[in-house]
């Protein structure tokens, strides 16, 4: 099953501010939408984790299916992937992404940004 996740950031990559973080699963009609306070890179990781969350607490939605998440975040992508570094800040995000792979055996990869419905049900810019 497809899944995607995706941010919308406050201003520059470093500064902290109010994102929306939001994901969808087009083939079971499913959006989430939520703002969190946080820098670009968190406001990502926070779109991907509760996509996860959403996974494990409604395993009868996603029962024998194979789970591939797309993200348009190289960072994310890369860093969960472990092919690309994950700075220190960042890790507590990145190992529970990973932590989530133990227990949903999911595909994460990326997809252009036009292409991600999850950024098309997020607030307009």
């Amino acid at each position: 099953m497809r899944c995607y996740f995706y941010a919308e950031k406050p201003g520059t990559p470093e500064e902290t501010g109010d994102g929306v973080v939001s994901f969808c699963i087009p083939e079971l009609n499913i959006t989430f939408r939520a703002r969190y306070r946080g820098s670009a890179a968190t406001c990502e990781y926070a779109s991907l984790l509760a996509l996860l969350e959403f996974i494990e607490i409604n395993p009868q939605l996603f029962k024998e299916r194979t789970v591939q998440i797309f993200g348009d975040s190289f960072t994310v992508v890369n860093q969960v992937n472990d092919r690309l570094y994950c700075r220190k800040e960042l890790e507590p995000f990145c190992n529970m992404a990973r932590i989530f792979k133990n227990k949903i055996p999911y595909a994460l990869d990326l997809v252009p940004k036009i292409e991600n419905p999850a950024k098309h049900s997020a607030p307009a810019d």
